[in-house]
């Protein structure tokens, strides 16, 4: 029986590289005493080895680039998941890219995606299945579990009210569109400190993980790309920080409006000094942060 081919993956304990690079289908559940959050529409649920499942979704190329990439890690422009957990949320919508206007993708700002991977890996137990029948699968799944938050294939009468919400609110407006003629127009201009807003999202991700002495964490990609494009030269860096003086990257324009974000922050400053840091961005977008 498919049900008995499921293998379990915790994001809490268990090694990431577990996760198979094959095609294939997962569940997501909720882990025991885990609630939705609470809409004031009540969810029926059904139980897959005592979880209350609340997901099924296929990966027709990777598992692991599908479920720990995209839903554990990614944003809501590329995770269905994430982008209903979000919404039940109620955090506020913003465009993916500066695309929006012609791909209509949205997401949530750089704060919101950091408690959603954090709510999503302390509240959910994945178990996942890889074959090649997937898309067969999936639709076994729907129909077996009624997940609350698949909107697609579910015909389920039971839970039709929530889903029904569910969908108006992911199809809600973001709070601004991107005008891409005047963003071009700002690059072109200015050509300098293009990623610190960026870095000024992510500054309390960056400060929690210098408390937390070592922290790698994956950032937005299309965020950067978006601020400006640095296909030649690449985004990657590495900053070596001693008692709180940050080093001057030349050739980097991503390390460098890093650093203009750190030098004023006095937070920064306070957890640097007398410590040895170093900061650095590989070519997979993961910030690297430890504290030698």
């Amino acid at each position: 029986m498919i049900m008995n081919e499921f293998q379990v993956f915790d994001p809490l304990k268990d090694d990431v590289n577990t996760v198979p690079a094959l095609s294939g289908n997962y569940i997501f559940a909720l882990r025991k005493n885990s609630r939705l959050p609470d809409i004031g529409i009540p969810v029926t649920y059904t139980k897959f080895r005592d979880y209350d499942v609340i997901y099924v979704g296929l990966a027709s190329n990777s598992l692991k680039d599908r479920d720990i990439k995209k839903h554990f890690n990614g944003n809501a422009g590329g995770s269905t998941l994430r982008k209903s957990l979000g919404c039940l949320f109620g955090y506020n919508l913003i465009p993916r890219d500066s695309h929006y206007n012609s791909n209509g993708k949205t997401k949530f700002n750089v704060t919101d995606e950091s408690k959603l991977s954090d709510w999503i890996k302390t509240n959910l137990i994945m178990f996942y299945y890889p074959n090649k029948e997937f898309d067969s699968v999936e639709s076994l799944l729907i129909q077996a579990l009624n997940p609350p938050l698949n909107l697609d294939k579910n015909h389920n009468v039971i839970n039709s009210e929530f889903r029904k919400h569910l969908t108006k609110l992911r199809n809600s407006k973001p709070n601004y569109y991107y005008n891409n003629t005047i963003e071009n127009s700002n690059q072109n201009n200015l050509g300098k400190e293009l990623y610190v807003k960026i870095w000024k999202g992510y500054l309390p991700i960056i400060l929690s993980a210098i408390k937390c002495k070592q922290k790698t964490m994956t950032l937005d990609r299309s965020l950067f790309e978006s601020a400006g494009n640095r296909k030649n030269s690449g985004y990657s860096f590495r900053l070596d920080i001693a008692n709180g003086i940050v080093p001057r990257k030349s050739g980097s324009a991503v390390a460098r409006d890093l650093k203009k974000v750190l030098d004023k922050s006095i937070d920064f400053k306070t957890l640097a000094n007398k410590k040895s840091i170093t900061i650095s961005l590989n070519t997979n977008f993961e910030l690297i942060v430890q504290v030698i």
